[in-house]
């Protein structure tokens, strides 16, 4: 993938590529990560962690590892060319490895890091709040490590390593493949990631949604026809669409339920039961388990999903709760644009 710069009277080609290996691309992600997820911010806390679980020489390694704002671990490999099959079954192997780490054992090795940059260090949780902005006390100690992803990033693509990913991702292994392209010009590093597979929240205009062709078009109006037979959800329902009104969103009109987007990403999908007995809510965004287990107190038959979580709505306290889970995940896209 040339890149070219019009210098003059024509275009020159930046030299490729920028790199001369994969550690000096790894002191910039060290340093910046957002660059793989779309600006989604990542806490690095360790850098070539080793597994210690072989011999000396066949311990695994990752090149970085991270935390997420919901403080699961994040495995990065990055590969300078493009990568093949074998990195899937390193950054797997690795991942298992880190599945076991308690908060003890990753403290350990974020405080070893911070020590190493030269770096004041109070705890991983004071560190996690601080660099993600997160609000003391909304995470515990044992809500680190819940989930691991895996984020393979390589120069250029490999067709049979996206399939394997892409198999891996259908069974509910959280893989993102990144491809990235870097030149340099005299004292300027330009680097292009696309992102083959994997997003952290779902775009409309990267993932499809299917339906049957038989279906209709929900709009607010036959969403509330359709509960009409139960005045006090009704009630609830027009609730819900007055927070849909005031909340920034926009309401697009699908096949068979009501969809909630902000700068064309959404975070919502509503429909109403076919009985008039509730109205079913996808929310899509990544939940950790204790999340979970908390909406699991509050809201009706929630159900884990590979995008997010879903629940039903029966009242208006549940309504007033959900709201509660809709903003969390529209401040994290908002926070994105910022």
């Amino acid at each position: 993938m040339p890149l070219y710069k019009w210098e003059g009277n024509q275009f020159k080609q930046f030299e490729e590529p920028a790199f001369e290996g994969e550690r000096e691309f790894e002191n910039l992600l060290e340093r910046d990560a957002g660059l793989l997820l779309d600006n989604e911010q990542l806490l690095i806390i360790g850098r070539q962690v080793s597994s210690h679980e072989k011999s000396e020489k066949e311990s695994l390694k990752c090149d970085l590892l991270a935390l997420d704002r919901y403080a699961n671990c994040v495995i990065i490999e990055l590969k300078r060319e493009k990568a093949t099959r074998t990195v899937i079954a390193q950054a797997l192997e690795y991942a298992a490895f880190v599945s076991k780490l308690k908060y003890s054992e990753l403290d350990k090795i974020a405080h070893e890091t911070s020590r190493q940059r030269g770096e004041h260090y109070n705890s991983l949780l004071a560190l996690h709040n601080t660099f993600l902005n997160i609000k003391p006390g909304s995470l515990r100690q044992s809500s680190f490590n819940q989930k691991q992803r895996i984020i393979i990033i390589s120069e250029g693509a490999d067709k049979r390593l996206l399939e394997v990913a892409e198999y891996l991702r259908s069974y509910g292994v959280d893989i993102t493949y990144i491809s990235y392209f870097s030149y340099r010009k005299a004292d300027e590093i330009l680097v292009n990631t696309e992102t083959l597979l994997g997003y952290p929240i779902i775009s409309e205009t990267q993932t499809g949604y299917t339906v049957e062709p038989e279906g209709q078009i929900i709009t607010p109006q036959i969403f509330m026809e359709r509960l009409s037979g139960n005045e006090e959800l009704c009630k609830v329902a027009q609730k819900f669409f007055e927070y849909v009104n005031n909340c920034g969103a926009t309401l697009r009109k699908r096949i068979e339920l009501i969809r909630l987007t902000i700068g064309g990403k959404w975070w919502v999908d509503a429909y109403p039961s076919k009985r008039g007995t509730h109205f079913r809510v996808n929310v899509h965004g990544d939940f950790p388990m204790s999340q979970v287990a908390e909406c699991r107190k509050h809201l009706s038959d929630v159900t884990l999903r590979e995008f997010g979580i879903s629940f039903n709505i029966t009242s208006m306290t549940e309504l007033e709760y959900a709201i509660q889970v809709f903003e969390n995940i529209r401040n994290l896209i908002l926070e994105g644009y910022a």
